[in-house]
């Protein structure tokens, strides 16, 4: 697994950079990302999960999203008191507590504090991405993704949304052996499918395969989730092997 981060000191920074961003981006604006979203529903989406895994965390207990009416406060406003919320919650309870989440994996409270950090993470690249597109401009948002973080972005979908997604009985991504290396933090993994109804098995250390993908650890994150096209990405190997596997359904 990437070296470890201070999911909280990041989700920090990250929703702070969210905040700022939704005081420049029109909330009309297009998300190029989520078709048929404008940026005032991106905010609301993130904003209603901070307070549904703040939810979660405090009750150790599965909770329902908020349905939030669009607010008349300004959306930073709005969104930082969402996020202030959430922090104070990750703050009020040991991650080593037992609470529920949504994945096939240990259910302890540390989870929320690393899948909240990147799912604001991949929403201010949309939301960068909004701004950028409203102006007619190119802008694939990987500035705003730290290489630590994407790294453990990478590492993240690998340990919980390919078990995530095959419990919820969609067609595995991973069905050839298939590395991903990471040129600038130099992390690596070996993805090797096994029994049918099974997630891949995750080797960490090691980049092996019949195809491998390399980039650096943000446009790794950013492909994963399909924020940047896969050609950012070179392949040693099968490159068919490669095109099935970032085609595949790895996120949701």
């Amino acid at each position: 697994m990437p070296d470890p981060i201070d999911h909280l000191t990041e989700f920090e920074r990250a929703a702070e950079d969210f905040a700022a961003a939704l005081g420049w981006v029109d909330p009309g604006a297009d998300v190029p990302a989520c078709p048929g979203w404008t940026v005032a529903d991106l905010a609301l989406h993130v904003g209603s999960g901070q307070r549904w895994a703040a939810s979660i965390l405090l009750s150790g207990t599965a909770q329902k999203v908020p349905e939030v009416l669009r607010t008349t406060i300004s959306w930073p406003d709005w969104y930082t008191g969402t996020a202030a919320a959430l922090v104070a919650a990750i703050r009020a309870v040991d991650p080593d507590e037992p609470c529920w989440n949504f994945a096939p994996v240990e259910q302890r409270a540390g989870f929320w504090a690393r899948r909240r950090l990147h799912e604001t993470v991949i929403h201010l690249v949309d939301l960068i991405q909004a701004g950028v597109a409203a102006g007619e401009q190119v802008d694939s948002g990987l500035a705003v993704v730290p290489a630590a973080v994407a790294a453990d972005g990478v590492d993240e979908v690998f340990e919980v949304f390919l078990p995530r997604l095959l419990a919820r009985g969609f067609a595995p991504a991973v069905t050839r052996q298939v590395g991903v290396r990471a040129t600038d933090t130099g992390h690596e993994w070996t993805l090797t499918p096994v029994s049918q109804g099974d997630p891949p098995h995750v080797e960490r250390g090691k980049a092996a395969g019949e195809a491998v993908l390399s980039g650096t650890a943000s446009e790794l994150d950013l492909c994963l989730w399909k924020r940047l096209p896969g050609t950012a990405l070179t392949v040693e190997g099968d490159a068919a092997i490669a095109a099935e596997f970032l085609a595949g359904r790895a996120t949701a």
